[in-house]
């Protein structure tokens, strides 16, 4: 297992080295934000703008319904221990525990962006950087690792992270005066991929030996790295040194590993003060050429696991033991090299309904839907939110959030005069201010930040114009 995770961080090494989560869709009411068409490309700018390269929009994070205070557990001598520790009780461990637990991340880093208007049009050109990474698992392996069960099913397992470039064109304008639609091109090249599925894991412990059967499936694809074997079995990765990064950004072009991609979007104004909006984005898939991965249907047996969760043990060599027990099991294997294989995206489908106050159109309060389909890692969001426009060229939004990875809050302010557009927003922040003496946040620190800074030019075009002067009266 552990040489596994090091296979799907290995995929990841172009973009999550240093950053590692969705578009704000804590933006997706904020009065003047830049980048509303990245969630719905039928939203049009205020003004037009030049994003300033790389600094124009970064958004980082990592969202999963397991909190480190489920796994790391604090001794009475100030350090730490997992849960596999005999100190901690089974049921405290697993009541904490779901069916399944996801693990998500991603990054999207924007090199150049541009956006502006043309007659009833808006148009976005983007080159973006974007990484995903997903990994699912079933809260059966927790239960087994603690009781040392006798049966252990974890054919939900699943690993699976991207890393690709990313050049699209986007446009909207209005129909009528009520209703506006947009839609996006995407071109994609594949920097990175790798993906393991189990579509069988079972493990049969007895008194002095474990049975298991493994059998799964997966690629890999990266010029950045090479999967080093032995005897056919993955033992580990070779990266590129850093100063490769263009010769690997060269070699992943001439890989071929190319796709497209389209993005829908509608925003209707029903009333003068309720508008509704939907979108569907990354409507599309990469043609790689990389590895093929399998684990052969076959019986292992051993003797188990020994020593794990005994006091004193570093917390690193107690995880990294029961990794190398599980990997043990799965051993996938290469089994063919430069195949073919396509990959769909994970579409995103956003639904949302803003109603402005009618006393007060600068107030508005908004609800937004937001389903990820990605089969075994598919999420979904529900978020409500309170938008205040101060002035016209600041604003700012505060939410609440409630999702498959449990519940948090979002914000965002944006700054946004004559020239210039600043904007930071989170999407979802739970305060960990309670730490162990390592310094460990102890509850979920579910976590997003998106920045950007952007030169803003042309005509206004927001919904707050400025009001015109009063003609000078007459001389009588």
């Amino acid at each position: 297992m552990k040489r596994l995770f090091l296979v799907v961080a290995a995929a990841l090494l172009l973009c999550t080295t240093a950053f590692a989560q969705h578009n704000l869709r804590t933006g997706y009411f904020l009065d003047g934000y830049t980048y509303k068409h990245k969630l719905n490309p039928a939203f049009g700018g205020d003004r037009g703008y030049f994003a300033i390269p790389v600094a124009g929009y970064v958004s980082a994070g990592v969202e999963s319904n397991l909190a480190l205070s489920t796994l790391l557990y604090p001794t009475g001598d100030g350090t730490l221990t997992t849960f596999l520790s005999p100190s901690v009780k089974a049921e405290d461990f697993l009541s904490k525990i779901k069916d399944n637990n996801p693990f998500d991340m991603n990054a999207d880093i924007g090199i150049v962006s541009l956006g502006f208007n043309a007659g009833k049009s808006y148009n976005t050109i983007d080159l973006s950087l974007k990484a995903d990474a997903r990994m699912n698992v079933p809260g059966s392996l927790f239960s087994w690792a603690k009781k040392y069960g006798s049966h252990l099913d974890m054919t939900s397992l699943g690993l699976n992270a991207n890393a690709r470039l990313e050049l699209s064109y986007g446009y909207s304008r209005s129909i009528g005066e009520k209703v506006r639609v947009g839609a996006k091109v995407k071109l994609l090249a594949g920097l990175a991929r790798a993906e393991y599925q189990m579509d069988k894991l079972t493990v049969d412990m007895e008194a002095d030996k474990w049975r298991a059967e493994a059998q799964g499936t997966g690629y890999f694809a990266s010029p950045a790295m090479k999967l080093l074997t032995s005897d056919g079995v993955i033992s580990g990765v070779e990266f590129a040194e850093v100063d490769e990064i263009q010769t690997i950004l060269n070699s992943a072009m001439n890989a071929g590993n190319f796709g497209a991609a389209l993005d829908l979007g509608i925003s209707v104004d029903v009333l003068k003060c309720l508008t509704v909006s939907a979108s569907l984005t990354d409507i599309g898939f990469i043609n790689w050429r990389g590895t093929s991965l399998g684990s052969d249907s076959d019986i292992w047996e051993y003797s188990g696991i020994d020593d794990i969760g005994a006091e004193g043990k570093d917390i690193g060599q107690q995880l990294e033991g029961l990794g190398n027990e599980l990997l043990d099991i799965i051993s996938p294997k290469v089994i063919a090299d430069d195949v073919r294989f396509n990959d769909l995206l994970s579409m995103t489908a956003h639904v949302g309904v803003e109603f402005r106050m009618p006393f007060w159109q600068r107030l508005s309060v908004g609800a937004l839907g937001t389903y990820r389909f990605d089969g075994p890692y598919s999420w979904w969001e529900a978020r409500g939110s309170v938008n205040l426009a101060l002035a016209r060229w600041f604003s700012l939004t505060g939410n609440f959030a409630y999702s498959t990875f449990g519940d948090s809050f979002g914000a965002a302010i944006n700054f946004h005069p004559n020239g210039i557009n600043l904007f930071i927003g989170v999407d979802s922040f739970k305060p960990a201010l309670d730490v162990t003496p390592q310094f460990v946040p102890i509850h979920s620190f579910n976590t997003n930040l998106a920045v950007g800074l952007n030169l803003a030019f042309g005509k206004y075009h927001g919904r707050f114009p400025k009001k015109p002067k009063a003609a000078p009266e007459a001389d009588k």
